[in-house]
């Protein structure tokens, strides 16, 4: 998309009234990707975030702004300020939410508290009417979408690894893709005719804040309606899979979470999720190694920690499947180079 300037966001501002933005406005580019860019808004002491989206992401900027409208109202996500779909001075949708004063919780192990809280927040959101949801969650359908989706990593991960001291670790991989494939589409029937809930899209705690005493979900350009066994399942095994859950607490906020949702009466809830949990650490593992074997990839102990991961992930499978890959310490040795 057209590189926007700090006097862009100003004189787009000047133009639209928006109250919470009256008066002197601080303006200061941030982190974007290739298709938005965002800017800091700071008036009054208050911050504001605008994410400036290229014109191919109008349904991103969409989902967006109904997610922040519905949740923001409930004190589940920031407050959304303006959402404009057509704007032209900005070259695309502009979507305007307040700043919430806190900090995110990934990156380190959560409390018992801060878990509570999230399950909490889940089962609330998940809770919610889907009726007047008109947007479509920005996440795979089913494991099967899912399963395929992964496959791209899969295939830049036999392309990298094709070393001699790698080939271990890459027959274990073909092995444990093969299992999974045919788990996936032995159990395709589950999502046939799932009722699809409300869901943020990609609620990990990257994606939560401390704010006020309470906990927030942000990040929501993957709003929609959506499988909650995905959303949940996923949410849950990643943040094992990276150290901010422990195995214990990803027990109890599974058990929690289908208690808590056993009031829907979604019968194959619980099925759905443990299929989806015994085959996401693989697809887990194609992208983090895709991530190691990229050119400026990770060094370190950042990549010291990817690796771990990883051998958590191969770890998780062997148990949960109960397949043979040998020494998962050997395994993963030659990526410790």
């Amino acid at each position: 998309m057209p590189s926007l300037s700090v006097e862009h966001v100003r004189d787009y501002l000047r133009r639209h009234a928006v109250p919470e933005l009256s008066g002197t406005v601080e303006i200061r580019p941030d982190a974007g990707d290739s298709d938005e860019q965002r800017f800091l808004l700071i008036a009054g002491g208050a911050r504001f975030t605008c994410a400036c989206y290229a014109p191919t992401a109008v349904e991103r900027a969409r989902r967006a702004a109904a997610g922040l409208r519905l949740a923001g109202g409930m004190g589940l996500a920031p407050s959304l300020v303006l959402a404009d779909e057509a704007s032209a001075a900005l070259g695309g949708p502009v979507v305007i939410a307040a700043v919430p004063d806190g900090v995110a919780l990934g990156d380190r192990p959560l409390s018992d508290d801060e878990v509570q809280s999230w399950l909490f927040l889940l089962l609330t959101l998940h809770h919610l009417a889907p009726a007047a949801i008109t947007v479509t969650a920005d996440m795979s359908a089913d494991a099967a979408a899912w399963w395929q989706r992964a496959q791209g990593a899969w295939e830049g991960c036999r392309a990298a690894y094709t070393a001699p001291q790698y080939r271990p670790l890459v027959e274990a991989l073909t092995q444990l893709r093969a299992i999974a494939g045919v788990r996936v589409e032995t159990n395709r029937g589950l999502w046939s005719g799932v009722t699809r809930r409300v869901c943020h899209g990609n609620p990990v705690p990257a994606n939560l804040v401390r704010t006020a005493g309470r906990l927030m979900l942000v990040e929501w350009d993957g709003f929609g309606l959506g499988d909650p066994a995905l959303e949940a399942g996923r949410a849950a095994a990643l943040a094992t899979l990276t150290g901010e859950l422990t195995p214990e607490q990803y027990v109890r906020f599974v058990s929690e979470y289908l208690a808590g949702m056993r009031d829907l009466r979604d019968t194959a809830l619980e099925e759905r999720m443990r299929v989806f949990a015994s085959v996401l650490p693989l697809g887990f593992c194609f992208a983090l190694l895709a991530l190691l074997a990229r050119p400026g990839g990770p060094s370190g102990p950042e990549r010291a920690r990817y690796v771990e991961q990883v051998a958590r992930a191969l770890q998780w499978i062997h148990e949960t499947l109960g397949i043979e890959i040998g020494d998962v310490a050997l395994l993963v040795a030659p990526l410790r180079a």
